[in-house]
């Protein structure tokens, strides 16, 4: 036998039993048994539970500041997002802890569960308004963006009010996080919903102290309604207000970031309502600076179909078609009119984005005028061309000759 062979073949078995002794399992894991699932957070302006108020009295404290509310959704043991306990019961938990860290929060938890925290599920943060009004989201967002158990994948979300009240809801059989979630699935369906903003792309938004816009939802009696965005003021970091759902719509228009959805216009030989149903749409944005003044130049292009339309004899007729896409096209124009009023003269922030289009086309003067940009939007002068093209009426499946 060959001593070089069996050398080798030596070495080689030594190293293989050496693998597996290092290998002999996972010394680091932790059965799912043992831990908190958490899907959904909320933050509010602090205010004690009452469950909070009586440990307290019963010397359950520590020292804080009751600043804010932090509430987790927690998944019940051996329930998923499909099943139904009956009888009313839930198959989450929420709960609520109030003080001035929330990383503190979250691990007083840890007195109060047998299963602590465990956020490698988490499919959304949702923030009160009043939360974001008063703090300055780099701050805000500090704890979930350093934490390592955070998804950056995470949805972030703006309820006007209380933020927890989103997290629960009437239906017993799914869980409010992931409804939340879901929802935002449904951009093919309606042009007022924001494309979604997650951790991930928060981050360099507030890092480039832009303004930007989150989405918000309210709630009434358990039940969750996406209702426009919340609008981010870049110098400060802060919530000033709101866009509605038109204006959000008209954003959506503007920047082409949209699956589909539908525009209500009304005949103006008639006065009755003609619905128009996007199936594709793009838009081409330009910048120009001369000197100090900026502009744009936006064309907006959208196919679609003729969605419903309430008069007589007329779904076929060319002339009809060609009146449909005039009345949705001076809906579009008037909707944007108000939208571009909004942001520039009121709330002077570019939520559109166009800044984006500056530091590609004129690197150098944006360098210049970066610190100072949404005072630059606010005079800047936006020109836009809609053009609308109906092709089919529907589930007919004719084409428009």
């Amino acid at each position: 036998m060959n001593p070089q062979w069996l050398k080798s073949r030596t070495l080689w078995i030594c190293g293989m039993l050496t693998i597996l002794i290092l290998l002999t399992g996972c010394w680091s894991r932790r059965e799912i048994e043992d831990l908190g699932i958490t899907i959904g957070a909320a933050v509010d302006i602090g205010k004690e539970t009452p469950v909070e108020q009586e440990f307290e009295e019963q010397g359950g404290d520590y020292s804080k500041q009751n600043a804010l509310t932090l509430t987790y959704q927690m998944v019940q043991p051996g329930q998923s997002s499909t099943s139904d306990k009956g009888g009313g019961e839930k198959n989450y938990r929420n709960i609520s802890v109030t003080g001035d860290s929330l990383y503190e929060d979250t691990r007083e938890i840890a007195l109060m569960q047998a299963r602590p925290i465990f956020g490698q599920h988490y499919k959304v943060i949702v923030i009160s308004d009043k939360v974001a009004r008063k703090f300055n989201m780099r701050l805000l967002f500090d704890f979930f963006i350093r934490e390592q158990e955070f998804r950056p994948s995470c949805l972030v979300l703006i309820c006007k009010g209380e933020a927890r009240s989103a997290l629960d809801q009437k239906d017993k059989s799914e869980f409010p996080s992931m409804r939340l979630l879901s929802i935002t699935n449904n951009r093919y369906r309606s042009t007022r919903i924001l494309k979604p903003m997650s951790l991930s792309k928060l981050l360099p938004e507030i890092n480039s102290s832009s303004s930007f816009l989150l989405q918000n939802v309210i709630t009434a009696e358990g039940e969750v309604k996406f209702a426009g965005a919340a609008v981010i003021y870049g110098k400060t970091g802060k919530l000033i207000g709101f866009l509605n759902e038109e204006d959000l719509e008209s954003i959506n228009w503007m920047t082409a970031k949209v699956k589909g959805g539908v525009l209500k216009s009304y005949d103006s030989h008639t006065g009755q309502p003609i619905l128009y149903e996007i199936t594709s749409m793009k838009s081409k944005i330009r910048p120009h600076i001369e000197g100090n003044r900026i502009s744009f130049d936006v064309e907006i292009e959208s196919d679609g179909r003729l969605g419903e339309q309430w008069e007589n004899g007329n779904g076929f007729d060319n002339r009809f078609i060609r009146r449909v896409e005039e009345e949705t096209v001076k809906q579009v124009r008037k909707r944007i009119d108000k939208m571009l009023h909004r942001i520039q003269k009121e709330y002077r922030a570019d939520v559109i984005g166009l800044d984006q289009y500056v530091r590609i086309y004129y690197p150098r003067t944006w360098e210049k005028i970066k610190k100072d940009w949404d005072d630059k939007f606010a005079n800047a002068s936006i020109r836009y061309r809609v053009k609308v093209k109906i092709k089919e009426f529907g589930t007919t499946s004719i084409k428009v000759h």
